[in-house]
Order: structure tokens, then sequence, then C-alpha cells
């Protein structure tokens, strides 16, 4: 593949610069100009590939956000297939699976998945874990309902606990990635933290609230 050259050049040079400071001291701390003086250009330089700073933050971030919500949403289609095909002893092993598959490539990606999960306060990212989270609260309540009603079972969590479980375990797959050493290391903690959640979810069907 040829060397970017001209305008290509320039925006890549903002592009690594912005990545740079941004993993440095966060968005909110990152001053444009610095991104700038980090590049090379000009701030008329700047504005002609980029209307501000969030907007590079945003063309940094976007791709792995992307991606995120592709796998969240076969990992959430594999999961329901088969909970309406009435296997839901397969949840578990689809779940471990999935896991395992989006912490390892975010690990790949790692400086970038840092940025959007760490280092976004101040932008419209500053929230996605808790977008996240609740996208698991929607998702884990209707496979409770759908189990519940296959194994005529009632599956009562309160929904403040099952928040503070999800919160729990996105959070914790968030720092296996952002504190990951290796490929193995992340695989390895994801099992078990994946296990431990699944074990607790199989507990807690049937909980009934007095």
């Amino acid at each position: 593949m040829a060397e970017p050259t001209g305008y290509d050049l320039t925006h890549k040079k903002i592009l690594d610069s912005a990545k740079k400071i941004f993993l440095k001291k966060g968005y909110e701390k990152t001053n444009l100009r610095e991104i700038c003086a980090n590049a090379g250009v000009t701030t008329g330089a700047f504005y002609r590939h980029f209307k501000n700073k969030e907007a590079v933050f945003s063309e940094l971030v976007k791709p792995v956000v992307q991606l995120i919500h592709q796998m969240y949403s076969k990992i959430k289609k594999e999961s329901f297939d088969s909970l309406k095909k009435n296997h839901p002893e397969d949840l578990a092993k689809l779940n471990l699976n999935g896991a395992i598959e989006a912490t390892v490539l975010m690990y790949k990606k790692k400086k970038l998945f840092e940025l959007l999960t760490c280092k976004s306060y101040g932008t419209k990212y500053e929230n996605f874990i808790d977008t996240i989270v609740k996208m698991e609260d929607i998702n884990r309540k209707k496979s409770n309902a759908i189990i519940a009603e296959s194994k005529q079972k009632e599956v009562d969590i309160p929904d403040e606990a099952m928040h503070l479980l999800n919160h729990a375990y996105v959070s914790a797959l968030k720092d296996i990635i952002v504190h990951g050493k290796s490929e193995e290391y992340v695989r390895e903690n994801t099992k078990i933290v994946t296990e431990f959640f699944n074990e607790g979810w199989k507990k807690l069907r049937g909980f009934k609230k007095r």
C-alpha cells in the first residue's frame, strides 16, 4: 500500500497526534493547539480536515463503536435463536464464546478501546459503557422471560439488582481489555469472569421478590 501524501498525509498526522495526546490527557484536557503542534500543522490546516477536536475523537473511535454494536447484535441474535429453539442450556456457552471473541478482538484494538471507554469524558461517548449495560438489562430481561415461559418457572429478579450485576460484568470485561497483558491473559480472565456470572444467573433464575 502506497504511503499517504498531501491531504491524506496531513489527515493521518492529525489523527495520530490526537490519539497520542487523548490517551495521555483524556479528551477534556486535550488542547487543539497541542494536537496541531504535535502533528506539525497549523490550526488553519486542522480546520480543513475537522470541525473541532470532538470530530477527531469521533473519527478515531467510531470504527470500534460500530464493531462493538455489530458483535453485540450477533451474540444477541444467537442467544435468542437458541432460547426460541428451547435450548436455554446453550445460553451459557454462547455467552462465554461471545464474550471471549469480543474481548480478544477489542484487545487487538486496545488503544482505541481505551480512548472510547476511559478517555472520552466531555464527548458524546462518555457514557458508552452505561449504554451497553442498558442494552444488557433489556436483553437479560427478555431472555429470562423466555426461559420462565418455556420452563413454566418464575424468573423475577429485581430490575435494580439486574442492572447492578450487568454493570459489574460489563465493567469487569472492560478492565480485562484495558489492563490486559496478552491475548492469553484476556482469554483466561474473560472465561473466569463469564463463567462466574453465568453460574450466578443460573442460580438466580427462580428468585422471587418478597
